[in-house]
């Protein structure tokens, strides 16, 4: 089951209505993110999704009418980029290859169980939310964009070499060229000489390490004007830390820097106590009229100093009640300081919340409150954003399908979820239960499981250890099978506890099910290995010494019949004991392993040919029965003169030989067990080959060799060359 919430909407067409209804069913059962809508016709299917929108289409390829790719064409004319998925129950490499022409999604191939549901699930799942990330980034990149374009700020986008490819409007209007102008030029071409050795101190700091450097320069404007610009620059990296982009996001600030100039060179007092301050700073009177702001305030609020000076405290301090504050400044005493917070508006009308210390002094008779402020927006956002984690993450502890609870380092319950008062059993609710000692609620409900003491002390066991614990299983008094985990979590005031509980009875008794199944399958192997071989041995025996002491037709087709049983039952209980398991795997020659299943096979007048020289990682065993078993149908279907070829492809081998070949109609079917084109094979050799590919992970696949033979291609193979 799927937790991250959103829906996922699923059109299923298929011609046969019950298995589009099966398939729905169990895809919802799978993920219950998915709502599965069916149809039956490819026209149905098209008008579906003209009336809504779906976030997947899952197609058959045979129907009446249209047929799986020509539905696939018709939504790629409307929808190029929704997820489509060829679900089909005949499949071949014609249909994959024009399925993947007409731009599929993914392909799958029916089956049989139900099994394969899982599987086209978890496609689904894939395909969607790969085409929904696409979406969110071309989103996220479209913003940008906009963003850079209507940045009031001047914006230059730089290569890794530090050549412009790109300004916004606000850049152009600064620096008086166009973009097409500078493109492909070097910052040189706008900044002043007298700023160069600035600019390369700057330009040196960026390529060395990612991430911003603020500066200021003198630029030259193309009419020739100097102009001081304040510069905030901040390098773009991927993932390998390869330089993406550089981006300069700047302000002409030269009436700013002359007014400063001024300031500083006029009042050396304020130069100490403004201009050095990094906070925004003011004095007002009793009245509340400001007379000296500093020019980190002018900056931040976008007004100049005259325009700050004729204001009131509460025509910028938004929050500030004119008789509150009187009230305020006569109770203060001299000395005295107070904190506040407050919202500042701009001169452009917007706003941002500061923190505020007010002191109160007396400078020469007269009374004077200092006002120091600082910009907390980042900060507001990160409690903001705090606030939305802990609700998302209450969310989604609140609707989690099993049971949670954790812990503080005393063990007082911190948080816990509805789920585990379902499982528990417990009348209470999970607020309720918030800072009670978790060791008196586990004794709580400790009675519903089959040893209870042992419930309470394994607890206190985990936590001694604090050591993860998953999946750890209990049993109910009722029979029942709970799957207990735990983690330890640092918390600011030690080490919290954080347990998972989920009813896994349904799962168990899958488990057993399947096992019994195997010892059945074990049981019924060792008898055909045992009852049924031993007799045949007996006849096999008999045969033999009826050559010595007759001479009749009948015996060579009966010693003939017996071989074949004896290579049935072989192959027979290869595939029911050894099935898709693999043991250890490790490095084989190929070209040597060649050579020995030669010789492990009755090749009569055939010719090997080896021209292999990678090593494979595999279970040298298993690997052996796919080479001998591919040799061994070479011969019987090529004939004794037939020439078998083994050899090396870019990810794995081959095996062909030179003989009749498989027609295109039967490489469909030569893998199922009991197909065989040949009287004396048992129609398991190729099944057995592709469940040793399929256990090793690996991809097989039949087609003509050069010379008109089978060729079989095993891919997807790990070794060396």
């Amino acid at each position: 089951m799927n937790e991250t919430g959103e829906t996922i909407r699923v059109l299923h067409v298929d011609d046969e209505p019950n298995f589009a209804d099966l398939a729905a069913t169990f895809l919802e059962r799978e993920n219950d993110r998915f709502s599965v809508e069916a149809v039956t016709s490819a026209t149905e299917g098209l008008d579906r999704l003209g009336a809504e929108a779906f976030d997947c289409v899952v197609s058959d390829y045979e129907m009446p009418g249209q047929n799986g790719i020509e539905l696939l064409e018709a939504v790629r004319e409307e929808y190029s980029d929704l997820p489509f998925i060829l679900y089909t129950g005949k499949g071949s490499e014609e249909v994959a290859s024009e399925a993947i022409s007409a731009g599929v999604t993914d392909y799958l191939q029916k089956e049989g169980g139900t099994g394969q549901y899982a599987v086209l699930a978890n496609r689904i799942e894939n395909a969607v939310e790969q085409y929904r990330s696409r979406s969110a980034l071309e989103a996220s990149q479209r913003r940008l964009s906009l963003f850079i374009e209507q940045s009031p700020l001047g914006v230059i986008e730089y290569d890794e070499h530090f050549e412009i490819v790109r300004l916004n409007p606000k850049a152009e209007e600064i620096l008086g060229y166009s973009e097409e102008e500078l493109r492909g030029h070097s910052w040189e071409e706008i900044v002043a000489e007298e700023s160069y050795e600035n600019v390369d101190t700057v330009t040196d700091e960026l390529a060395a390490a990612s991430g911003g450097y603020h500066s200021v320069d003198e630029n030259v404007r193309k009419d020739g004007e100097r102009i001081i610009c304040e510069y905030h620059n901040r390098v773009v990296t991927d993932e390998d830390g390869a330089v993406v982009a550089v981006f300069s996001l700047f302000q002409d600030i030269t009436e700013r820097e002359r007014r400063e100039k001024r300031l500083r060179e006029t009042t050396a007092r304020l130069k100490a106590l403004f201009e050095e301050s990094p906070d925004m700073i003011n004095i007002h009177d009793t009245e509340g009229n400001i007379t000296d702001p500093n020019p980190h305030l002018c900056a931040e609020t976008g007004y100049d100093e005259s325009e700050l000076a004729g204001m009131k405290v509460w025509d910028l301090d938004q929050t500030i009640d004119p008789e509150e504050a009187h009230s305020l400044w006569e109770e203060m005493e001299r000395g005295e300081r107070r904190k506040l917070e407050g919202v500042y508006r701009r001169k452009d009308g917007s706003t941002f919340p500061v923190e505020v210390h007010v002191r109160r002094l007396d400078l020469s008779g007269s009374v004077r409150f200092v006002v120091i402020s600082r910009d907390i927006s980042e900060r507001k956002r990160r409690e903001s954003d705090l606030e939305r984690t802990n609700a998302l993450l209450s969310t989604l502890v609140e609707t989690l399908p099993v049971g949670v609870i954790a812990e503080d380092a005393s063990r007082r319950v911190l948080a816990a979820n509805q789920r585990l008062f379902e499982l528990f059993e417990m009348d209470r609710s999970p607020d309720e239960v918030l800072g009670e000692d978790c060791a008196r609620v586990a004794g709580d409900v400790s009675d519903l499981f089959a040893d209870s003491p042992r419930f309470v002390e394994r607890i206190d066991e985990v936590i001694a250890r604090s050591e993860p614990v998953h999946d750890e299983e209990l049993t109910l008094a009722d029979g029942r099978t709970y799957a207990r985990s735990y983690e330890p979590i640092e918390l600011a005031d030690g080490t919290g506890h954080l347990w998972t509980y989920r009813d896994v009875s349904d799962q168990k008794e899958r488990e057993e099910q399947l096992q019994r199944q195997n010892e059945r399958l074990n049981e019924f192997a060792s008898v055909v290995s045992h009852d049924l071989r031993n007799p045949l041995n007996v006849v096999q025996g008999r045969v033999e010494l009826a050559r010595e002491e007759c001479d009749t037709e009948h015996l060579d087709p009966a010693a003939n019949a017996l071989d074949r049983s004896l290579t049935l039952i072989d192959d027979l209980l290869t595939l029911a004991r050894e099935g898709d398991a693999v043991g250890d795997l490790s490095s084989v020659d190929l070209a040597e392993l060649a050579d020995r299943c030669w010789q492990n096979v009755d090749t009569a007048g055939a010719t090997l040919s080896v021209e292999a020289a990678r090593t494979v990682r595999a279970d040298r065993s298993r690997l052996q029965q796919l080479v001998e078993n591919l040799v061994r149908n070479a011969v019987e279907h090529g004939g004794d003169d037939v020439t078998v070829t083994v050899g090396d492809l870019a990810d794995g081998f081959y095996v062909e030989d030179d003989g009749a070949g498989i027609p295109p109609e039967d490489r469909g079917s030569v893998f199922d067990a009991g197909f065989s084109t040949s009287r004396e094979g048992t129609g398991f050799g190729l099944s057995i080959v592709q469940q040793v590919a399929e256990a090793h992970g690996w991809r097989i696949a039949v087609t003509e060799s050069a010379e008109g033979g089978a060729r079989f291609e095993i891919t997807g193979v790990s070794g060396t060359r």
